[in-house]
């Protein structure tokens, strides 16, 4: 009995199979073959022609965005590839450059079409008045609220964060603990120097930070070579002149994630300024500092410029986040001779490259994509040959990462967020031996106490347990210490190295 059931409803889909084969083809125009660029077009024409919604503009541009990230997170996903991918930026109405930019200066991740905090710029419109893990949920317009979950599209939201120099919107904030509050940001010009120099009052040590590889030069700035050229070049007027081979350059590529490879190497364009390598590294052309292999196959080298090795040490400091060109530039200075401290870096032995695909309602769309593989010395990928690093632990306020509220917790509570906040308290209190918390996450009655001695100091409400506004104590008081590098312990270690 049950085979004749299934047979029957074999048959019957066989047949409804049919029946629908045939409506569709009565109904439907023929669709002839065609280029597969064109499909997006054809069904999008198709649906307006005869589909029983009316689609909107807006609707149209969301399946047009969401097919691209579908198209490139499928090719990525197929070749385990976590590189390759759609970004989106909104345009900012006053033009910025890739040392600075207009907005409030945060950085966020979507959750649901809001806005989940990631980070909040110290120098920033908005640090003090929003916090990491805040929600922002909604914007209000000409007295008008918009809520962000009754828009259609992460484009459409990133749309309303569009602002010029000077505006002042209003956000809606949900703090972590369930409060909904309006935030009034005004917009400002944010600092974000790819490359810097910082005095540390050293006789023979200089110093030069390398945030990313920005660009080649364009109107609005010189790229990250030629901001490292000037800065180079005082340097060696003044710091790393006069008895030179006693005098060392720190070279700091710590959290460098990498960037634009023109900044590192132009490829010898007489036209642009050197790559910050071939500033440094002497022209041997029996030996390339690097090579890049693309798809093709066709093998790139690359060579130093210089005529003559710098008279001046080099020593540049890596860590785990130092990754892609900033690995390139630490192995090229390692093959030349120089020495790596800090700790192993990323281990990124491929390269990407970037194309802008469009630009919609005031959202810029750029296509990432890996390109191909680069080796250092004899053929080595840094993913399986790791850089040797001279081992210099971070310690201090700068060892620990930024601890980030996710909601009250008080004694005998177990909480993972708690941990960096006890690891904030021993190095804030420079805990040792028995005074030290745990930094497992139980809250006991140590941590109370620390906690209700902290809040006694900061004139706050003492209650004992890890609250909203003790937790943003501790955020504001992280930020300004872990960006002064007198804390910068790792730093300091090696500058005794140097001075010994």
């Amino acid at each position: 009995m049950v085979g004749k059931k299934l047979g029957i409803l074999f048959l019957f889909s066989v047949i409804l199979a049919f029946f629908a084969g045939y409506f569709s083809s009565r109904v439907l125009p023929e669709f002839s073959p065609r280029n597969t660029q064109d499909i997006f077009e054809f069904i999008t024409d198709q649906l307006d022609e005869y589909y029983l919604y009316d689609l909107e503009e807006s609707e149209k541009t969301i399946a047009f965005v969401q097919s691209m990230e579908a198209i490139v997170e499928a090719y990525a996903a197929l070749n385990n590839d976590p590189y390759t991918r759609i970004v989106s930026s909104p345009l900012s109405i006053t033009p910025g450059s890739d040392e600075s930019f207009v907005g409030i200066g945060v950085s966020f991740l979507f959750e649901d079409l809001n806005l989940r905090i990631g980070f909040v710029y110290p120098e920033g419109a908005a640090f003090g008045l929003i916090y990491p893990n805040d929600l922002i949920t909604g914007i209000i317009i000409n007295g008008n609220t918009v809520l962000f979950q009754s828009l259609s599209s992460e484009q459409e939201v990133l749309s309303y964060l569009s602002g010029a120099l000077g505006e002042t919107k209003s956000f809606l904030i949900q703090n972590p603990d369930g409060a909904l509050n309006v935030i009034d940001v005004t917009y400002q010009a944010i600092e974000t120097p790819s490359v810097y120099a910082v005095n540390l009052l050293e006789e023979n040590i200089a110093y030069i930070k390398i945030a990313r590889f920005s660009a080649a030069p364009n109107a609005n700035t010189l790229g990250t070579a030629g901001l490292f050229q000037e800065l180079l070049n005082t340097l060696e007027e003044t710091t790393l002149a006069n008895g030179a081979s006693e005098k060392t350059l720190i070279l700091d590529l710590r959290d460098n994630p990498g960037g634009s490879l023109s900044a590192l190497h132009n490829q010898n364009e007489s036209s642009q300024v050197p790559g910050i390598a071939q500033q440094l590294i002497q022209k041997n052309l029996d030996r390339s500092i690097f090579t890049m292999i693309p798809k093709s196959g066709e093998v790139q080298r690359f060579y130093g410029n210089l005529s003559q090795p710098k008279p001046y040490q080099i020593a540049i400091l890596v860590n785990e986040n130092s990754a892609s060109a900033a690995e390139v530039l630490a192995a090229a200075l390692m093959e030349e001779g120089y020495t790596l401290y800090g700790s192993e870096t990323y281990g990124k032995g491929v390269y990407q490259n970037q194309i802008r695909i469009t630009e919609i309602e005031d959202v810029r769309y750029s296509l990432i994509y890996t390109e191909g593989e680069w080796f250092y010395g004899n053929n080595l990928n840094v993913s399986t040959t790791p850089l040797e690093v001279t081992s210099l632990m971070q310690t201090g306020i700068k060892g620990i990462s930024m601890p980030v509220y996710h909601g009250p917790v008080e004694i005998d509570q177990v909480s993972s967020s708690l941990a960096l906040y006890q690891s904030f308290f021993n190095v804030y209190y420079d805990l040792v031996g028995l005074s030290k918390l745990r930094t497992d996450g139980y809250f006991d009655q140590k941590t109370e106490d620390i906690i209700s001695q902290f809040q006694l100091e900061h004139e706050l409400l003492v209650t004992g347990t890890l609250n909203l506004q003790t937790a943003r104590k501790v955020h504001d008081i992280y930020m300004a210490l872990s960006t002064d590098l007198s804390n910068d312990r790792q730093l300091i270690a090696l500058i005794e190295i140097l001075r010994g």
